[in-house]
C-alpha cells in the first residue's frame, strides 16, 4: 500500500542532498527489515532498523529529474530528486568543512535539556565528528577545515579530544578557532593548544593552495565574546583571495545580514561584514564564503559572491560540508551524518530550543547544495 500522508509525516523521508550524480536520502523511522530504492531501473537495497537512516544513491545522471521509488515493508512511497548541473570545466580537488563540533559536550539546547539516555562512555559529540571526518574524507575531501567551536569551553582536555580526532584524519587539516574556544571558560588560546598538540590552528588569516582554488581561512573570534569581527582581517583576506584563480573563504561567524541583532547568536555586524563582501566582490567575484556559528543553513548572494551558513555536526540535522572544485565554478553539497548512532542523537536533539530546532535549523535544499559557476568575466 502507499503511505498515507500521516505515515509521510512520521516517517520524514526526504531528499536532503543533492549533487551532479548523488541523492542522499533521510528519514525519520521506516518499519525494520529491507528498504529498496528503485530510480531509473535500479534497485538499491539497505537494511533499515525501524529508527532513523540515511542512503545515498550515486551514478545519477546530472541535472536531470529523478523519481525514486521507496519500499520498506508494506509501504511505498514515491519522492522526486533533480540533480544539479555540474560546474562548468574539468573538476580540480575537493574540500570538506565541518563545524562547530563542540567537544566533548555531551547536551544540546537550552540550559542542556536534551541529553542522551543511557549516557554512552564518549560523547555524542565526539561520536558525530568523527563520523563527519571519516564520511568527508571517503566523499573524496583533500583537505578538512574545521571552522571553530572545535571544543565546547575551551579547556585542555577538550583540545586533547580534538587532538586525538583529527590525528585519525588522513588529509590535511586546519583547524579555526571559535568563540566556545575564546570563550570566558578558556583555560588555554586555541594556536597554543595547537602548538603543544601538533594542530595546525590559524591565527589571523592564512591560506592553502589546491589545484583551482585558493581556501583562505580566517580567524574571526573575539576573546570573551560571542559576536565575531573580520575588519581587522579584511585587507589580508582579500589580497589573498584576488591573487588566487578562485577562493573559498572559510569562517567561524556568520556575515549578518541584518543591522539589528539577528536571531542568536550574532555573528559579524553588517555594515562591517557589507565592506568586507564588497572589497571580495570587487577584487575576487570567483568566490565563496562559507561559515558555521549559528548552527543553521542558509545562502544568498552578495554582488557576485556565494555566501553561505553550515551547519554543525553533533545537532540537528548533524552535518558536514563538500566543496567540488572546477576550472569554472565551486559545487557545495552539505550531507547528514549518515552513521546510524549519530543520526539517532540527531533526530533527539530535533526538540531542542523549545522543540523548535527542527524548523529553525535544516533551511532548504538550495541552500545547502547548490552549483556556482564563477563569473564568465574572470
Amino acid at each position: 500500500m502507499r503511505w498515507d500522508r500521516s505515515s509521510a509525516r512520521r516517517a520524514r523521508l526526504e531528499v536532503f542532498a543533492v549533487e551532479d550524480t548523488t541523492v542522499q536520502l533521510t528519514w525519520a523511522a521506516l518499519p525494520a527489515g529491507s528498504l529498496e530504492a528503485t530510480v531509473g531501473g535500479r534497485t538499491v537495497r539497505a537494511d533499515v532498523d525501524g529508527g532513523p537512516g540515511s542512503l545515498v544513491l550515486d551514478d545519477l545522471a546530472p541535472a536531470s529529474d529523478h523519481r525514486i521509488v521507496v519500499r520498506a515493508g508494506d509501504l511505498t512511497a514515491e519522492v522526486n530528486a533533480a540533480t544539479l548541473a555540474p560546474p562548468p570545466g574539468p573538476p580540480r580537488c575537493r574540500v570538506a568543512t565541518v563545524g562547530d563540533l563542540h567537544l566533548a559536550g555531551r547536551s544540546f539546547g537550552a540550559r542542556g535539556s536534551v541529553v542522551e539516555r543511557p549516557r554512552a562512555a564518549e560523547a555524542p559529540s565526539v561520536r558525530c565528528a568523527r563520523a563527519a571526518l571519516a564520511e568527508a574524507v571517503a566523499w573524496g575531501a583533500e583537505l578538512v577545515v574545521v571552522k571553530g567551536d572545535v571544543t565546547h569551553r575551551g579547556r585542555s582536555y577538550q583540545w586533547r579530544v580534538a587532538a586525538e580526532l583529527l590525528a585519525e584524519v588522513p588529509v590535511p587539516v586546519v583547524v579555526l578557532a571559535g568563540n566556545h574556544d575564546r570563550g570566558l571558560y578558556r583555560s588555554t588560546e586555541p594556536w597554543l593548544a595547537g602548538v603543544e598538540l601538533g594542530l595546525r590552528v590559524v591565527r589571523g588569516v592564512e591560506a592553502v593552495d589546491l589545484p583551482g582554488v585558493r581556501v583562505v581561512l580566517a580567524d574571526t573570534s573575539v576573546p570573551g565574546r560571542s559576536r565575531g569581527r573580520i575588519s581587522h582581517r579584511d585587507e589580508a583576506v582579500v589580497a589573498l583571495a584576488a591573487a588566487a584563480p578562485s577562493a573559498l573563504v572559510v569562517l567561524h561567524h556568520q556575515l549578518e545580514l541584518r543591522p539589528e541583532l539577528p536571531l542568536w547568536p550574532p555573528g559579524v555586524p553588517r555594515g562591517e561584514a557589507d565592506r568586507f563582501l564588497d572589497a571580495l566582490a570587487d577584487a575576487q567575484p570567483a568566490a565563496l564564503v562559507t561559515s558555521g556559528h549559528t548552527h543553521r543553513h542558509r545562502r544568498r548572494s552578495h554582488g557576485r559572491v556565494a555566501v553561505t551558513t553550515v551547519g554543525s555536526t553533533k545537532d540537528y540535522p548533524g552535518v558536514w560540508g563538500g566543496y567540488a572544485v572546477h576550472d569554472g565554478g565551486i559545487r557545495q553539497v552539505v550531507r547528514r551524518v549518515a552513521d546510524p548512532d549519530c543520526l539517532r542523537w540527531t533526530e533527539l536533539t530535533r526538540r531542542g530550543v523549545a522543540h523548535q530546532w527542527g524548523r529553525l535549523s535544516p533551511g532548504t535544499l538550495g541552500d545547502r547544495c547548490f552549483t556556482q559557476p564563477w563569473p564568465v568575466s574572470v
